[in-house]
């Protein structure tokens, strides 16, 4: 984590660059293209990729990898296969009327990537090959923002946004399979055959059928709301919030996600011995509360005045909004690492609940206000709805975690 940290200083240093060559309605754009390739990067596994670690031998990891991987191929080509039809039908011109259309044809690549870089890098994880997940993260993020700023220049719109996002996960997928390349022979021993894959999705069911829904919700929660966004407020609006929560969370996603898959492999092993995780589970959450007490209130003291002076005068409204988000964004910071503890005790229906429940909230509050005339009470009942949701879920959390002795 720590080496992840000190890496990600450079592309964090780099973003004021990316604000002076990209507007708020290119940002809007990207975040209109993100949730479709997350979508499909989600189908495109059915969240075997999660269930990797799980197996207790190498074998039975070898046909989750497998089927995954073979998963991910169908799903790419069905993906290509529908944007055909909706470019040549101008579907898509009709349902992205302020988008170039063109956008589209990035998803397929992007599903692919996305999907393979979350395969291979839980299955880094398996190996607790851990410094390969922070190195192809680091080179992900930095592909990412260098190659963005470079187009930039010679392309119209947000085209440069979402090819760096698809050659970032283009680049973390390689570094992963090559530093794997010892393990990929192992794969090839298995006899992989139709009853195979069949086996597996049947074994890890609650996976595909009710974690996959899931986590399709919570994509539609974080970033599918986006587009309801755009049908109440403008461009300008839409493009303040996505780039207002992209650059705030960004720092703290690289903490908690390297901490979540740590603590997921750890937490899974140590609930199979019947041993108390919760523990663990109170040291993740008070390190992370003193890591981001003091930037949380800088941030709501003072995010527009930062916004102008480090993106420009032109983000100064996506200061605005970070700061209406922050005691959402804090608090999610210190509950998203140890919710997999969901996954672990096989609490995906209870989680499928609170996130339906999170969803209307959400739904709620930009409804709110946009029926107040004002796209700051949006923000600000999505910040006090949201962080109330998670303080439940949080104590909720330990009262699963609890061990039955």
């Amino acid at each position: 984590m720590s080496g992840t940290v000190i890496a990600q200083a450079l592309p964090i240093l780099l973003s004021p660059w990316l604000s002076r060559v990209y507007s708020l309605e290119d940002f809007a754009s990207l975040a209109l293209i993100l949730p479709l390739i997350s979508v499909g990067a989600l189908l495109a596994t059915f969240r075997l990729d999660v269930a990797i670690v799980i197996p207790n031998t190498e074998e039975e990891a070898a046909e989750v990898i497998k089927t995954a991987f073979i998963i991910n191929f169908l799903t790419t080509s069905i993906v290509a296969v529908l944007v055909f039809v909706f470019t040549f039908l101008e579907i898509a011109t009709f349902l992205f009327p302020s988008m170039n259309s063109h956008l589209l044809w990035l998803v397929p690549p992007g599903v692919f990537f996305v999907a393979s870089y979350q395969i291979l890098n839980y299955w880094s994880t398996r190996c607790k090959t851990f410094r390969n997940n922070a190195v192809s993260k680091i080179i992900q993020s930095i592909t990412n923002l260098v190659i963005s700023i470079a187009l930039g220049y010679v392309l119209l719109g947000a085209q440069g946004l979402i090819i760096g996002f698809v050659s970032g996960y283009f680049l973390g997928s390689l570094v992963l399979a090559y530093r794997l390349r010892e393990k990929i022979p192992s794969l090839k021993k298995i006899d992989y055959q139709t009853r195979t894959w069949q086996k597996t999705i049947k074994k890890y069911k609650n996976f595909v059928a009710v974690n996959t829904p899931h986590a399709m919700l919570d994509i539609f929660v974080d970033q599918g709301l986006i587009y309801l966004m755009r049908y109440y407020f403008t461009e300008i609006i839409v493009g303040g919030f996505a780039f207002a929560y992209r650059y705030t969370r960004a720092p703290l996603s690289i903490i908690t996600s390297s901490i979540y898959q740590v603590f997921y492999e750890q937490a899974s092993k140590s609930a199979a011995n019947n041993q108390d995780v919760r523990p663990l589970m109170r040291k993740i959450q008070k390190n992370l509360f003193l890591m981001g007490i003091i930037p949380f209130f800088v941030i709501v003291l003072f995010a527009p005045d930062l916004f102008s002076f480090i993106f420009s005068e032109e983000y100064r409204k996506a200061g605005e909004i970070a700061r209406y988000l922050m005691p959402w964004i804090f608090m999610n910071f210190l509950a998203s690492p140890i919710s997999s503890v969901t996954l672990i005790f096989n609490k995906q229906k209870e989680a499928l609940l609170i996130t339906v429940i999170d969803l209307m909230f959400r739904i709620l509050a930009i409804v709110l206000g946009a029926l107040f005339f004002d796209y700051r009470f949006s923000f600000i009942f999505i910040s006090v709805f949201c962080t109330i949701i998670l303080i439940f879920a949080t104590i909720w959390y330990y009262r699963i975690a609890k061990p039955n002795l």
